[in-house]
């Protein structure tokens, strides 16, 4: 499958988010778990998101991530069980949608990957995914995904 990458300028966004390390073998049940934690810390503190979902991976290894689960916000959060205020950062990234099981997302990671090497551009450790379809369409196939990856400056 072909990627369409494209460089785009970000502003930053809050995010409400829990921070978390999960095993890739067990990524399924804790990102469900967290986004409905982090959905009711929201809710107690009338703080609603502004978008979908969104992970965002520190690191990784083929075995564990380090990661923050959560959700763009529409108004700053206070510290509850855990959740907190989080910040995607600004400024220029790679970007590209997948739209698929998310199992199988790892050759558009590797199509940025080849881009950026490409047009000589630096990838940072850092890159986020945001969840555009929800858990209620069972069709894989269907899910839509949107990988940004910030660049070196």
């Amino acid at each position: 499958m072909g990627y369409e990458i494209t460089i785009r300028e970000l502003e930053p966004e809050l995010l409400a988010s829990v921070r978390v390390t999960a095993h890739m073998n067990e990524m399924g049940q804790v990102m469900s778990r967290e986004f409905g934690h982090v959905m009711a810390v929201m809710s107690r503190q009338d703080v609603k998101p502004t978008g979908g979902a969104v992970a965002v991976y520190h690191s990784f290894t083929p075995d564990t991530a380090d990661l923050e689960i959560g959700f763009t916000a529409g108004g700053v959060m206070k510290e509850e069980d855990g959740v907190g205020p989080g910040m995607l950062p600004g400024g220029p990234v790679a970007f590209t949608v997948y739209v698929g099981a998310y199992e199988e997302i790892e050759p558009a990671y590797r199509a940025m990957q080849r881009y950026a090497e490409e047009k000589e551009l630096e990838l940072q450790p850092v890159m986020w995914e945001k969840y555009l379809t929800g858990p209620e369409e069972p069709d894989l196939s269907k899910h839509v995904t949107e990988i940004y990856w910030p660049l070196k400056v």
